[in-house]
């Protein structure tokens, strides 16, 4: 393989250096020697990918209590298969100390390696009218996960009331 590639950057260098004359191709030689690290994948590695609502927020929406859906995408990145996998969300006020707004937990009873999953949390109503709030999503560090990093996400929410 090594020495395909060189005949290949040989007859490219050969080529490059008949049409312009004044340019010269080396090969970096430290670069070829280097050994290229990989990554091993953990036993134990749960996720939060992203969060969406449903319907997208918006001023009205909230002003009339028309209630909202909030998804999290949760990824298995281990190599097991997770059991009892619990999920959570807190909305919070951040110009009252954090004061918690409110919260709920949902359970996965099974989350199989490589596998994102998508988990509802029921329909939030009746919620005080903030111009901002601060949602916490996490998910339960697996027995055995050594990086929880990427286990919980917090988000600022900025609602403009379209004035």
């Amino acid at each position: 393989m090594r020495v395909g590639l060189w005949v290949v950057l040989t007859v490219l260098a050969l080529l490059v250096a008949a049409c312009a004359p004044s340019l010269e191709v080396v090969p970096d030689r430290k670069a070829a020697q280097t050994p290229v690290s990989t990554v091993t994948p953990q036993q134990h590695d749960l996720a939060i990918v992203a969060v969406d609502f449903d319907p997208p927020l918006d001023f009205a929406q909230i002003r009339n209590n028309g209630g909202v859906t909030l998804l999290v995408a949760v990824e298995n990145r281990g190599q097991a298969v997770e059991t009892d996998v619990r999920i959570s969300a807190q909305l919070q006020d951040p110009n009252d100390r954090l004061r918690e707004l409110s919260r709920e937990a949902v359970m996965l009873g099974q989350l199989n390696a490589g596998a994102l999953r998508m988990v509802r949390f029921t329909q939030v109503s009746d919620l005080p009218l903030r111009e901002r709030y601060r949602l916490v999503v996490s998910v339960d560090a697996a027995v055995g996960e050594s990086d929880i990093d990427n286990n919980s996400r917090s988000y600022d929410i900025v609602i403009h009331n379209g004035k």
